[in-house]
């Protein structure tokens, strides 16, 4: 359990410079940052281009700000890879782990909206059905391949042995994700995303679900800057190892999941989609053509409770006191280090005498 924790997990070959793999993947994840950047100028543009009475400009700004976060990660990731950052190939595993996790989520939550809202593609006439089968496996496959396909190569990749090593023989000097474990790296990330998200939900009218109720307006404000505040509060606690943040990443959980649940589970969606500020035209198109229900929304936020508890428990005993800074050492220390114990446990020869 503690190799998995603290990784690497796969060997590979100790030696091998894996630079031209490093360059690689940095390359791709910079075309994911730019495709990201693209998505939400795309997005920001189609709203604010849409007609009288339709979406308004804040109705986009929550995902806009999100592919925004997701272009600015990438990027940052591609450019490290690149210069094989030590800090890279540890954030990059994290940030790979985080996809899978919420990706498996939305591929789940897709494969359930997407064939109703080709149907009612269809149904509108804005399509044919041969159109809209193919980008309802054009979404599906892309969707496959952003949230599992390139994480899970990531991790493969950026979790062998020899990739550490290539970093750190190319940067000698220890790092800060060097004294952290993976965990509590993705804790941290985590949390502090979240807290941004939270704050960016704050365009949309300041809606907030509260325990089977809707809030909206000053009310709705005040939860989410609480919200958004103790998400924070727990992603500096998971840097700085502080047991009582784990205490309080797990209260959250389980008032955020319990509210979701609770709320969904009495109030349909024209209520919400109304009180988000969505014209009455619109609702109808949302309802239309984005068929969310109540019911999946519950099961979503009860799965993602549920997953979310489990990693806590796993990743509890990652709250121990920091490593000293003297404790993490370096890649030319660790390996003279090695071929010393190595010659010391090495068998003498002995020369023998028969008389």
């Amino acid at each position: 359990m503690e190799r998995v924790r603290n990784g690497p997990w796969m060997d590979g070959d100790p030696d091998r410079d894996y630079s031209a793999g490093l360059a690689a993947f940095g390359a791709a994840e910079i075309v994911l940052g730019a495709l990201c950047f693209m998505l939400a100028a795309m997005l920001f543009g189609s709203v604010s281009a849409a007609a009288p009475g339709s979406l308004l400009p804040k109705h986009g700004v929550p995902s806009g700000i999100a592919l925004l976060l997701l272009s600015a990660w990438w990027s940052a990731m591609g450019f490290g890879s690149l210069r094989a950052r030590r800090w890279a190939r540890a954030l990059v595993i994290v940030g790979a782990w985080v996809a899978v996790f919420y990706g498996t989520l939305a591929m789940a939550l897709a494969l359930v909206v997407l064939p109703e809202a080709c149907n009612a593609i269809v149904d509108a006439g804005v399509v044919g059905p041969g159109d809209a089968v193919a980008v309802l496996y054009a979404a599906v496959g892309m969707l496959f391949l952003l949230h599992m396909v390139f994480p899970l190569a990531a991790i493969v990749f950026y979790g062998m042995k020899g990739v550490r090593n290539s970093c750190e023989r190319r940067n000698p000097r220890p790092c800060w994700t060097d004294r952290l474990p993976l965990p509590l790296m993705a804790m941290g990330c985590i949390s502090i995303l979240g807290s941004l998200l939270v704050v960016a939900g704050g365009f949309e009218n300041h809606v907030v679900f509260f325990f089977g109720r809707v809030l909206s307006g000053g009310w709705g404000a005040c939860v989410l800057l609480a919200v958004s505040a103790g998400s924070a509060y727990v992603g500096w606690g998971a840097f700085t190892r502080r047991m009582h943040a784990w205490w309080g990443a797990y209260v959250l959980v389980l008032l955020v999941c319990s509210s979701m649940m609770l709320t969904f589970a009495e109030i349909d969606m024209e209520t919400l989609y109304l009180r988000m500020g969505h014209g009455a035209g619109d609702v109808d198109r949302l309802e239309r053509f984005i068929p969310f229900s109540p019911a999946a929304l519950t099961f979503v936020s009860c799965i993602w409770g549920i997953l979310a508890c489990i990693f806590l428990v796993w990743v509890r005993d990652c709250f121990r006191p920091a490593v000293p800074a003297e404790a993490v050492k370096s890649y030319a220390l660790r390996k003279a280090e090695e071929a010393a114990a190595e010659h010391q446990d090495r068998p003498k020869v002995r020369m023998r005498l028969d008389h």
